[in-house]
């Protein structure tokens, strides 16, 4: 009798493989190359909505030349904090591309989180001034955390970072865990408006908000914002007037429009991030440009690193754990 078998991995085993940031943003800084070029098939993520702030997407994904392909099946439930869960959960399959067998069932939260800051460093290595010495952070949450750990691995010349939290008590512990870790100075400030002026690099990671908090006039020239939050952190006066718009997808982009993002109006497209990476666009070009980054999140960047991972398992010697999807014949 056959059996159709995949490859069950938990978080603990993926954090066993011991897979480092560098590598996490070279992968995605590859597969945003290929995005660029045409090779992704990579749809607007589809969703369905629960509660009013909360959100389950599904997100799927190939990679033409590469023939890898799967899905990620993520959560955001920002209440969750208040029972001790992650406000994000993902979980990701692998299908064979040949047959369409899933391969392997694994953790998608860490990879989320993980992927999700390097698609931030490549932004930033490809937009930010080569100068850039301070950054701004508006969320001491993961990816608050993440992004500093990303950005400081592309941009070693960080040595001030500013953070504001509406939680003080986060933001202390950001600077205090996070100081020593990357060898940079970090100063909690007690607004967003003393955390965006000055810096050369912003990066918003915030939950859905009520309303705006980047306003134009403390986006600075010469400065790169980044926004994690489908534009919701960035008054739309920042937004529209920026001297670049970038987006890891417009077609996505658009569809967020239609679901309420970009509500002052979508501005004028420079350029895919892909198309930046792969050559086809140039990224910052003077010292004085305010590049805008609103990146919403797209399904290659799990499948890149998870296929990665999945790789990785299959060199190593210990017994992962297989599950039997089904048998078949006698």
């Amino acid at each position: 009798m056959k059996q159709i078998e995949f490859l069950f991995l938990s978080q603990k085993d993926t954090l066993s493989l011991g897979l480092g940031m560098t590598e996490v943003i070279d992968l995605v800084e590859q597969g945003l190359a290929e995005h660029g070029r045409g090779g992704v098939e990579n749809p607007p993520k589809p969703g369905i909505h629960a509660t009013p702030n909360s959100f389950i997407h599904a997100m799927p994904a190939y990679f033409k030349n590469l023939n890898i392909g799967g899905l990620k099946w993520v959560s955001g439930y920002p209440d969750n904090r208040e029972l001790g869960l992650p406000q994000i959960i993902g979980t990701i399959i692998l299908n064979d591309m040949k047959t369409g067998v899933p391969v392997c069932l694994m953790d998608g939260t860490w990879i989320t989180a993980v992927r999700t800051a390097a698609v931030s460093a490549v932004t930033a290595k490809y937009c930010a001034r080569k100068d850039a010495r301070v950054l701004g952070v508006i969320g001491a949450g993961v990816q608050g955390r993440q992004n500093l750990i990303a950005l400081k691995i592309v941009f070693p010349s960080l040595t001030k970072v500013k953070v504001f939290d509406i939680n003080r008590e986060a933001a202390n512990r950001y600077r205090n865990e996070l100081s020593p870790q990357i060898g940079a100075e970090i100063t909690v400030c007690n607004d967003v408006e003393s955390v965006a002026k000055g810096s050369d690099i912003i990066v918003t990671a915030t939950q859905r908000l009520s309303k705006p908090l980047i306003r134009n006039e403390w986006f600075e020239p010469g400065c790169l914002g980044m926004g994690l939050e489908a534009s919701r952190a960035w008054y739309g006066e920042a937004i529209l007037k920026a001297d670049k718009f970038i987006t890891d997808d417009w077609e996505q982009t658009k569809h967020f429009k239609a679901q309420g993002a970009f509500p002052d109006g979508l501005p004028k497209l420079y350029a895919e991030l892909g198309m930046v990476v792969c050559g086809e666009k140039s990224g910052r070009e003077t010292d004085k440009e305010r590049i805008l980054a609103i990146n919403i999140g797209l399904a290659l960047e799990d499948i890149i690193v998870a296929h990665h991972i999945y790789e990785m398992v299959k060199v190593r010697k210990e017994d992962f754990k297989k599950l039997t999807l089904m048998e078949i014949g006698s």
